[in-house]
């Protein structure tokens, strides 16, 4: 793949040019192949070394997401690894002699909370890199990385949402809690209706076990944010070292699997004790192993139920199966 971006440079030596490589194939099911890919990147960057092409090119090596499908992801440090990223930005020399103060903030910027949306607006900046007027970003979610990125950001500041802020404060507490038993209900119900417009071809889940329950609770020296950002005002305010007082609702992280098919996830959802109801939604809830080829029947067809749903034509072929076994 990586002989696509060196053909390209051959082919158009002079033009300005934008190019976006995607590479899997080492890392998305496993994080056990990825040094395999350490010859093919290190030859691929001597050659743009070798001839040049780092002098007037900016390079970016990113990954979308840390590892998703391992025993590694049930972890503390999988959980950590899934929600930072790899990235690596390098400059050309030109570049890095003729604007210091740029470099300065980026490298400052590499011991900081940032977020794929900082990316986002550092290339707008670049676009308009010789605009007469001084570069100002369209989100208030978002910074430049070639300016100072704010020390004392926050996951709230940054519109991260709780399940994704590795700077959080989660506390273990028991899975026999009666508060997680109704957490965990309640996820399940929320699974089965999610796919329920395709009831005849995804099986009904329930709960096979709940493996770790956590609690957030809010860090002072991380979680300064005392007011809601987001358009829905879901973003709890959190207590900081003054008397601002904290919101009554919590957050509640569970990782538990359902059967059939001992699927695993990990869900945070907002629990609010006034309505005694959880605030469950899809995009807070993680795979957390291998779907494969058991979301087949629906995966072209609603690929959003991918993660969830377990196809019953499986359980077909398992009953028969064991039909076969014990008639043996």
């Amino acid at each position: 793949m990586f002989n696509w971006i060196r053909d390209f440079f051959d082919m158009y030596p002079q033009q300005p040019k934008f190019s976006f490589l995607f590479h899997s194939h080492y890392s998305h099911n496993s994080n056990n192949r990825l040094p395999h890919a350490d010859d093919e990147l290190f030859a691929f960057l001597q050659m743009m070394q070798k001839h040049g092409r780092l002098n007037d090119t900016k390079l970016i090596i990113m990954t979308d997401h840390g590892a998703r499908f391992s025993s590694l992801r049930k972890t503390h440090q999988g959980k950590l690894e899934e929600r930072l990223p790899f990235m690596s930005i390098r400059m050309p020399p030109k570049f890095q002699d003729q604007y210091p103060t740029i470099m300065r903030n980026l490298r400052l910027n590499s011991h900081r909370l940032t977020t794929p949306f900082d990316i986002h607006a550092t290339f707008e900046h670049l676009f308009n890199f010789h605009s007469l007027s001084p570069y100002q970003s369209k989100s208030n979610r978002s910074v430049s990385l070639f300016e100072l990125v704010p020390e004392n950001r926050t996951c709230a500041g940054a519109d991260i949402e709780q399940h994704w802020c590795a700077c959080l404060n989660w506390h273990n507490i028991s899975i026999d809690e009666p508060i997680i038993q109704q957490f965990s209900r309640a996820v399940v119900n929320f699974l089965n209706n999610f796919v329920s417009d395709h009831k005849e071809d995804c099986a009904t889940l329930t709960l096979l076990r709940v493996n770790k329950a956590s609690r957030l609770e809010a860090n002072n020296h991380l979680l300064k944010f005392v007011q809601s950002s987001d358009v829905d005002g879901r973003v709890p305010q959190f207590r900081n070292a003054s008397s601002q007082p904290l919101n009554e609702t919590k957050f509640y992280q569970i990782q538990f699997e359902t059967t059939p098919g001992e699927a695993q996830f990990e869900v945070t959802a907002e629990y609010d004790p006034i309505k005694d109801i959880f605030d469950i939604q899809k995009r807070h809830l993680s795979r957390v192993n291998k779907y494969g080829e058991t979301s087949a029947c629906v995966a072209w067809k609603r690929p959003e139920f991918r993660e969830i749903c377990y196809c019953s034509n499986l359980l077909v072929h398992t009953n028969l199966s064991s039909t076969v076994t014990a008639a043996k």
